[in-house]
């Protein structure tokens, strides 16, 4: 668990990552197709950011084009250019993925803009930072360990600079995440965002307690291979319902993909089909105690958890809260919740190595 001891950058920021690739003179690629590029275009339109080429890793390239481009290898870019700047556009978890990205990082200059998953439109860039700068520093003074404090330090100067090292200083294992996590017996949990099961199987390695799991996803596809995990043989007593985390319930527009990133309320990309989808709270659904609740709803996190707002003040559950799909729901979640729950819990940050700063998470556990 590396942790280099980091403060908050400083105020007022002048320059961040779109400001220093509008004033770059050297050739700019992109490396990578799809959401995250298309994404990544359309923001470099706005600051005249011209794009020389697009590649993909050797061995992956088919002289297919995106966006009317010819996709050339990482190969042909060396060979085309004697200096040039990377874009990165994609994400990753995958230890090799990570370890090949810190070579090219060490030889290469190299940028990975934060861009939100949801809530498109708002960029964490320096008017952002400079204009919720107040509301930034509560968030930062509430967490409880300095281990919390230089992991936020550092998440929030990734997304000014694009650079890869504040990625790299400061993050957890799964282990030494559940660790934490496990500090309080956990017998009932509740999953909003379930997906198919794999956090749902994490939990019962993990929490040797378990007993009973009360399951919330709303994509139809990952519903289905969540009923095939628990028709397996899951080893704890599950109620699983197909529909998503609300503040209350309802019916709402929903952009599914089949995978992590479905959403409520999201706007959709080309690789989204939008429909009906039924919206459901935690309190309707919590009828016994409630040890443990997991918020990863794409963006939805402050709906979900003011769905929970009872059984949270009935149960005291530890709450493990996503952080990472709203520009600002790294300190506008956390100053919420810590104005209602503040006296009850301490306020925990940890995030999973990832490219960008995905997996990032609030941990509020019981005083």
């Amino acid at each position: 668990m590396p942790y280099v001891k980091r403060e908050l950058p400083p105020y007022p920021c002048e320059c961040d990552v779109w400001d220093t690739l509008a004033s770059e003179s050297r050739p700019i690629v992109v490396y990578g197709m799809g959401n995250g590029a298309d994404k990544l275009f359309d923001r470099f339109e706005k600051y005249n950011i011209n794009v020389a080429d697009i590649f993909a890793s050797d061995g992956f390239v088919r002289g297919h084009s995106f966006r009317g481009r010819l996709v050339k290898s990482f190969s042909e870019i060396k060979a085309t250019y004697e200096d040039f700047v990377i874009v990165l556009s994609f994400a990753s978890s995958r230890p090799e993925v990570i370890e090949m990205l810190s070579e090219i990082d060490s030889k290469h200059e190299m940028y990975i803009p934060d861009m939100p998953v949801a809530g498109v439109d708002e960029y964490f860039d320096r008017e952002f930072y400079n204009s919720n700068y107040r509301a930034i520093c509560s968030a930062y003074n509430s967490l409880i360990d300095e281990e919390s404090r230089c992991l936020f330090a550092s998440v929030v100067s990734y997304k000014l600079t694009g650079k890869l090292e504040y990625l790299l200083e400061a993050y957890s294992s799964k282990d030494e995440l559940y660790s934490l996590l496990s500090k309080k017996t956990v017998e009932c949990y509740v999953d909003a965002g379930a997906y198919n099961g794999d956090t749902l199987k994490e939990a019962e390695h993990y929490f040797g307690s378990l007993e009973r799991a009360i399951l919330i996803e709303p994509d139809p596809k990952n519903y289905k291979r969540l009923m095939k995990y628990l028709d397996n043989g899951c080893g704890v007593v599950s109620v699983a319902v197909n529909a998503a985390a609300w503040s209350e319930c309802g019916e709402g527009a929903f952009a599914e993909s089949g995978n992590r990133n479905s959403s409520v309320n999201s706007t959709p990309s080309y690789r989204h089909t939008e429909r009906g989808v039924r919206l459901v709270s935690v309190d309707t659904l919590a009828e016994c105690q409630v040890d443990f609740i997991k918020y990863d709803v794409e963006g939805a996190e402050a709906e979900a958890l003011l769905g929970s707002e009872k059984t949270i003040l009935r149960d005291t559950p530890t709450l493990l809260v996503s952080l990472y799909h709203r520009s600002r729901d790294i300190f506008a979640i956390v100053n919420d919740l810590y104005a209602k729950y503040g006296s009850k819990y301490d306020f925990y940050l940890r995030r999973l190595l990832s490219i960008p700063a995905w997996e990032l998470d609030l941990i509020l556990l019981p005083k």
